[in-house]
């Protein structure tokens, strides 16, 4: 058996590695560099593109709730992202530094006239499944995504 490519067919691209993490300062000029980091990773893998695209937009809600709301968002705070991967599946998490006070809850507004509050309702209506990290995990939030083509 050869692992020559056939002209006219592409080359199997290479499976993602388990897990991937990264730190990033709690300032929302990071979110950006967090969400190229995830497109790079996603780019040369085997993860369909509309996935690594909601997964990218998705983090990018995670990231900016995490400095907004937590303690992340300090003058010395940070935020992590970690991605697994299992086959057909990714898992998304948003590491915060958490809110020193009451417990970190994630509400989806629903109210059409509210300033902000959108970016979780996009996160619902994507993700298969999404929420806050449990102790001993968090605190944070996380999404799911099942690969689509």
């Amino acid at each position: 058996m050869s692992n020559r490519i056939v002209p006219g067919t592409l080359a199997p691209r290479p499976p993602l590695p388990r897990r991937h993490s990264k730190r990033f300062a709690g300032h929302p000029d990071n979110v950006k560099p967090a969400r190229a980091w995830l497109a790079a990773l996603l780019a040369g893998s085997a993860v369909p593109r509309q996935t690594a695209a909601d997964a990218v937009l998705l983090l990018s809600e995670l990231a900016t709730n995490a400095i907004k709301h937590t303690l992340s968002g300090d003058a010395d705070g940070t935020f992590r992202v970690h991605l697994h991967h299992a086959p057909g599946r990714l898992r998304v998490e948003v590491h915060d530094d958490g809110t020193g006070h009451d417990p970190y809850r994630l509400r989806v507004v629903t109210d059409p006239d509210a300033e902000n509050g959108r970016g979780l309702l996009l996160v619902h209506h994507i993700a298969d499944a999404w929420g806050s990290l449990p102790p001993g995990i968090g605190p944070g939030s996380y999404f799911e995504l099942a690969w689509r083509e």
